[in-house]
């Protein structure tokens, strides 16, 4: 087991509404078993209690997810999730969190999983890659990022490009972070696809929660302030309605936008990993994360295909879903609901999510 002074935070929030039919607001795909019978965040977390002890791991999130979060990681202490009274984007949540891990917790060093709804293919490689970021963060002031080689020139997603190998730490090369880019266009990410320079980011980090705070507190202290108000009555029995009063006047703002930009590039390393990541954000991003058939297909569940190709093809619905002619679509049927789209268009399913609710 890991060193007890490491704490791993799992940030699972999200409306998943780009995955629709499947997640919605009520139920997203976190929460909801995609690929199996398991959900993917139930996946995160069996992934994580392989090496760490289930009162070093944190859950932030919404609120609205309480009841899904409580019953599907009863092994985490109830003191350990830390429930959002409010939905405000990601900066406060994440200063929020990390403020709450450093006050129990004086002078941790926490590992960042950015999302739970993230495929692992290669599970020991990845909890290696954990400690061993971890283990560096704890003797140095710098934020460890944990990144891959992209496996397609995804615009989905941030990129980060890399400068000179500056050490080697336990085995693994660290590199100097040079700059994120987040969700560029076609060309660019075809450019950082072909360059030895570029990673796909995957949000995984390790730093010591001190010098996180410490960046909150230099370049965004206005939401830092907000943060020393709520965590000044943590463990008391005002937090709550201090929680629920203060944490409404939090910035609507990513952690990307709001706090990464503006740091020095000096405040990073980049040590990279292969641990067969795949995103899954948007149906496309799990189309190309997915092994494929000879033609080409990735299908979940029963369905007859005639002359169709390089196509994502899920059933939840009982009987035979038939296909024919496809190429390049996604058709997703559930119970209750069906979605068809080209791939090229599956960021778009987020907007129609947003007018089918409308509607209703």
């Amino acid at each position: 087991m890991s060193d007890t002074n490491i704490k791993v935070l799992i940030m699972c929030g999200g409306k998943g509404s780009r995955m629709w039919p499947i997640s919605n607001m009520a139920h997203p795909k976190q929460f909801e078993s995609i690929l199996g019978e398991t959900s993917m965040f139930r996946e995160t977390v069996d992934r994580v209690l392989k090496s760490f002890d289930a009162k070093d791991i944190y859950i932030a999130t919404s609120g609205l997810f309480a009841n899904q979060i409580k019953s599907q990681a009863t092994e985490i202490p109830p003191e350990n999730f830390i429930f959002e009274p409010a939905m405000k984007d990601n900066l406060g949540a994440l200063g929020l969190a990390t403020a709450i891990i450093e006050k129990r917790n004086p002078g941790s060093v926490m590992v960042l999983l950015w999302g739970a709804d993230h495929l692992v293919k290669k599970v020991d490689v990845f909890l290696e890659a954990l400690n061993k970021a971890a283990s560096l963060a704890s003797v140095c002031e710098k934020m460890i990022l944990i990144d891959s080689v992209a496996t397609y020139p995804s615009v989905h997603n941030g990129w980060i490009q890399i400068g000179e190998k500056i050490a080697t730490h336990d085995g693994s090369d660290v590199f100097e972070f040079i700059r994120q880019v987040e969700k560029p266009d076609l060309i660019k990410a075809q450019e950082f696809y072909q360059s030895k320079n570029y990673l796909i980011h995957t949000g995984y980090m390790a730093t010591k929660t001190s010098l996180l705070l410490k960046f909150y507190e230099e370049y965004v202290p206005e939401t830092y302030a907000i943060i020393e108000r709520i965590t000044t009555h943590l463990d008391t029995p005002e937090f709550q309605t201090v929680l629920e009063a203060e944490y409404s006047k939090f910035e609507k703002l990513s952690v990307d936008y709001g706090l990464y930009e503006k740091l020095p590039s000096s405040t990073q390393w980049e040590m990279p990993s292969e641990f067969g990541w795949v995103d899954v954000g948007t149906w496309e991003l799990l189309y190309h994360g997915l092994e494929k058939d000879e033609n080409g297909n990735v299908i979940l569940g029963k369905a007859s295909l005639l002359n169709v190709k390089n196509s994502l093809i899920i059933s939840k619905k009982t009987g035979i879903m038939g296909l024919i002619g496809l190429d390049g679509m996604i058709v997703v049927q559930t119970e209750e609901d069906m979605l068809v789209a080209p791939l090229g268009q599956a960021p778009v399913v987020k907007d129609l999510y947003a007018m089918i609710e409308s509607q209703q």
